[in-house]
């Protein structure tokens, strides 16, 4: 549940809020995570890579109404969410790449996605989050 888009979104927003009290410069950065959901929804519909098989599938839905209904899997939105996060906030890299790491094994062992989905996830957050973080 720590990659989706309501977890984080909120995480963003509080970040955002408190760097922002803290006259940081800066405190937009971790709002830049709307930039990656938004790529992350335009290469789903333009990348026709199709998700592994709902046979395969070991995830357990706690709210699947609110799944969004993708036909693709390209990018892994978890782990781009996750990538954005870890590198907005300036983590350390061994902390920053289990993390991250965590999330992609997760991803492909529930069969939500293939290796290369949580690896286009992760370069399109990495990215992005490089791109926020800059002053």
């Amino acid at each position: 549940m720590l990659g989706q888009s309501e977890v984080l979104g909120v995480l963003a927003l509080g970040v955002a809020i408190a760097w922002l009290r803290h006259r940081r410069r800066g405190w937009w950065a971790p709002l830049a995570l709307a930039v990656v959901v938004a790529a992350e929804v335009i290469l789903k519909f333009v990348i026709g890579q199709p998700a592994p098989g709902h046979e395969l599938s070991r995830n357990i839905e706690f709210l699947p109404f609110l799944k969004a209904p993708f036909v693709y899997s390209f990018p892994s939105g978890h782990v781009a969410r996750t990538a954005f996060m870890v590198t907005t906030l300036s983590w350390s890299w061994p902390v920053a790449a289990l993390i991250v790491l965590a999330m992609a094994v997760s991803r492909v062992y529930l069969a939500d996605h293939w290796p290369s989905d949580v690896l286009g996830g992760w370069l399109l957050g990495y990215f992005i989050g490089a791109i926020a973080r800059r002053p």
